[in-house]
């Protein structure tokens, strides 16, 4: 099932869903006569209409959901057991009410509770989904910019991809568009797509980690193949930057509240680095900071913290190592600080 197809189904069962439950408290206040409501037979029609619809949808959704339980790793993630409990809990309560309906009518009673748990848990299913399979989906704004695909096609050129991959062709809107689609119709087969978005990596980051997913057997759905590989890690590259300034969002208050309880130690740097700035290569510096730091940064974003001294950027450039994971040892760390701080200076 494509991305979009999927999303579409996904808005479309939240709102047959709360149509379905809004419906029923309304038309379930109109009086009986003998064993018949008296509510408009056109607005019941409808609410019946509403409800296939939604049992329809729900049926189609398992049928692609419910295999991809078996490829998941061992221990499902917190938010993927939600998951699959609110939909398994959607299952029963539709059978309990269709067997209320056509078999229990005794039990009528009891349709506007089950109502309400369908529409508590719809809206829980579709809010722990929704909001991930549209991130993944979106390719827009930032994402296709002039600068980002430029760093996207620069860090595809210092990989090793397959024979015959061209970066400057994988850089494009249309073959991110394919990795976007690969990502979300085979990664997802067997990871949850938090887990994949929730940690920004560098280019030969996600290539590692794509290389070995691919090798991994797989027992249901498609398994990526050599051609899958190269445009699946150009779409993982191009949103990175994204998903760092999430990231960076998340750390934020904890690492506001670091600062005012202890501070931050600086990056440790070279007593005599200071003594013998002549010795300092800032070309080879400008290399290595665009080899590391742009691998999940646009230049744009570093531009946007202005100026500072190696003290400020010895801070970020630690928190970038400590908390998101940026592949520096301590001495590209303290060329790329010293870098930072000689060719954006702090002012005033």
């Amino acid at each position: 099932m494509s991305s979009t197809l999927s999303i579409a189904l996904g808005l479309a069962f939240i709102v047959l869903g709360v149509t379905a439950v809004m419906l029923q408290a309304w038309l379930w206040g109109f009086p009986m006569e003998g064993n018949r409501s008296t509510a408009p037979r056109l607005w019941t029609n409808i609410h019946r209409l509403v409800g296939l619809s939604f049992v329809a949808i729900y049926i189609t959704m398992m049928i692609f959901m419910v295999p991809r339980l078996w490829q998941y790793q061992v221990e499902l993630p917190a938010r993927t057991v939600i998951h699959a409990t609110c939909a398994i809990v959607i299952g029963v309560l539709l059978l309990t009410k269709l067997a209320i309906i056509r078999l229990f009518p005794h039990f009528a009673g009891a349709l506007p509770a089950l109502g309400l748990g369908l529409l508590i848990n719809t809206v829980i299913l579709g809010s722990l989904s929704l909001p991930y399979a549209l991130r993944a989906h979106s390719i827009s704004g930032d994402t296709l910019s002039p600068q980002n695909l430029d760093r996207v096609r620069d860090v595809l050129t210092g990989l090793s991809l397959p024979e015959g991959s061209n970066p400057a062709a994988l850089a494009t809107p249309r073959r991110l568009e394919d990795g976007r689609e690969v990502l979300t119709r085979k990664c997802t087969v067997c990871h949850d797509m938090r887990t994949i978005l929730a940690k920004p990596r560098s280019g030969p980051g996600w290539y590692n980690v794509v290389l070995r997913m691919a090798e991994k057997p797989i027992i249901m759905g498609d398994p990526l193949d050599e051609r899958d590989l190269p445009v699946v890690t150009a779409y993982l590259v191009a949103i990175t930057p994204d998903m760092q300034q999430s990231a960076k969002v998340r750390m934020k208050a904890i690492n506001d509240q670091a600062e005012r309880a202890a501070g931050v130690a600086v990056m440790p740097m070279a007593e005599d680095t200071a003594a013998a700035p002549a010795a300092f290569d800032l070309a080879a510096a400008e290399t290595l900071y665009k080899a590391r730091c742009t691998q999940c940064h646009d230049q744009d974003e570093v531009t946007a913290h202005g100026g500072d001294d190696e003290a400020g950027w010895s801070k970020i450039v630690k928190r970038m190592v400590e908390n998101e994971g940026a592949e520096v040892n301590e001495e590209d760390a303290r060329t790329i600080v010293r870098f930072l701080a000689e060719t954006r200076k702090k002012t005033g």
